[in-house]
Protein backbone atom coordinates (compact mmCIF):
# COMPACT_ATOMS: atom_id res chain seq x y z
CA UNK A 1 0.00 0.00 0.00
CA UNK A 2 1.23 3.49 -0.91
CA UNK A 3 1.79 6.30 1.24
CA UNK A 4 -1.31 8.00 0.17
CA UNK A 5 -3.64 4.86 0.62
CA UNK A 6 -2.06 4.65 3.81
CA UNK A 7 -3.00 7.96 4.68
CA UNK A 8 -6.47 7.63 3.59
CA UNK A 9 -6.90 4.05 5.42
CA UNK A 10 -5.63 6.45 8.26
CA UNK A 11 -7.70 9.58 8.27
CA UNK A 12 -11.07 7.50 8.03
CA UNK A 13 -10.34 5.70 11.00
CA UNK A 14 -9.24 8.49 12.58
CA UNK A 15 -12.39 10.20 12.18
CA UNK A 16 -14.44 7.02 12.64
CA UNK A 17 -16.42 8.59 15.63
CA UNK A 18 -16.19 4.11 16.61
CA UNK A 19 -12.68 4.72 16.87
CA UNK A 20 -12.66 8.10 18.65
CA UNK A 21 -14.89 6.33 21.19
CA UNK A 22 -13.25 3.46 21.33
CA UNK A 23 -9.98 5.15 21.90
CA UNK A 24 -11.54 7.21 24.94
CA UNK A 25 -13.43 4.59 26.56
CA UNK A 26 -9.95 2.55 26.57
CA UNK A 27 -7.61 5.53 27.47
CA UNK A 28 -10.03 6.27 30.56
CA UNK A 29 -10.22 2.48 31.70
CA UNK A 30 -6.39 2.55 31.60
CA UNK A 31 -6.34 5.75 33.83
CA UNK A 32 -8.72 4.30 36.17
CA UNK A 33 -6.98 1.38 36.51
CA UNK A 34 -3.86 3.54 37.39
CA UNK A 35 -5.80 5.49 39.86
CA UNK A 36 -7.29 2.45 41.56
CA UNK A 37 -4.13 0.36 41.63
CA UNK A 38 -2.75 -0.34 45.23
CA UNK A 39 0.84 1.50 46.13
CA UNK A 40 2.43 -1.76 46.81
CA UNK A 41 1.25 -3.13 43.37
CA UNK A 42 4.08 -2.07 41.00
CA UNK A 43 4.18 -4.48 38.68
CA UNK A 44 0.45 -4.01 37.51
CA UNK A 45 0.62 -0.03 37.85
CA UNK A 46 3.41 -0.37 35.46
CA UNK A 47 1.82 -2.66 33.21
CA UNK A 48 -1.08 -0.13 33.00
CA UNK A 49 1.58 2.65 31.85
CA UNK A 50 2.93 0.32 29.41
CA UNK A 51 -0.28 -0.01 27.59
CA UNK A 52 -1.22 3.74 28.07
CA UNK A 53 2.24 4.15 26.02
CA UNK A 54 1.44 1.85 23.51
CA UNK A 55 -2.25 3.18 22.92
CA UNK A 56 -0.73 6.65 22.39
CA UNK A 57 1.99 5.34 19.88
CA UNK A 58 -0.72 3.37 18.02
CA UNK A 59 -2.53 6.86 17.98
CA UNK A 60 0.93 8.84 16.86
CA UNK A 61 1.44 5.89 14.44
CA UNK A 62 -2.01 6.69 12.57
CA UNK A 63 -1.38 10.36 12.75
CA UNK A 64 2.37 9.91 11.53
CA UNK A 65 0.96 7.75 8.26
CA UNK A 66 -1.80 10.87 7.68
CA UNK A 67 0.78 12.96 7.60
CA UNK A 68 3.12 10.72 5.40
CA UNK A 69 0.33 10.39 3.05
CA UNK A 70 -0.12 13.99 2.76
CA UNK A 71 3.30 15.04 1.99
CA UNK A 72 3.81 12.38 -0.71
CA UNK A 73 0.35 13.50 -1.98
CA UNK A 74 1.86 17.31 -1.79
CA UNK A 75 5.37 15.84 -3.68
CA UNK A 76 3.36 14.51 -6.24
CA UNK A 77 1.49 17.56 -6.67
CA UNK A 78 4.97 19.80 -7.27
CA UNK A 79 6.02 17.20 -9.23
CA UNK A 80 3.40 17.08 -11.66
CA UNK A 81 2.90 20.86 -11.81
CA UNK A 82 6.41 20.95 -12.73
CA UNK A 83 6.08 18.96 -15.10
CA UNK A 84 3.52 21.17 -16.53
CA UNK A 85 5.89 24.34 -16.74
CA UNK A 86 6.60 25.02 -19.93
CA UNK A 87 9.76 26.80 -19.23
CA UNK A 88 11.32 23.71 -16.97
CA UNK A 89 14.25 23.12 -19.35
CA UNK A 90 15.03 26.68 -20.42
CA UNK A 91 17.90 26.79 -17.43
CA UNK A 92 18.61 23.41 -17.60
CA UNK A 93 19.27 23.74 -21.25
CA UNK A 94 21.51 27.17 -21.01
CA UNK A 95 23.69 25.23 -18.21
CA UNK A 96 24.51 22.12 -20.25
Amino acid sequence: MSDIGRANAAKSILDSTAYQDAYKVVREALLAGIEKCPMADVQTAEDFRRCLRLLGAVQGNMVAALNSGKLEAFRLQQQEAASRNPFRHIFRDRQA
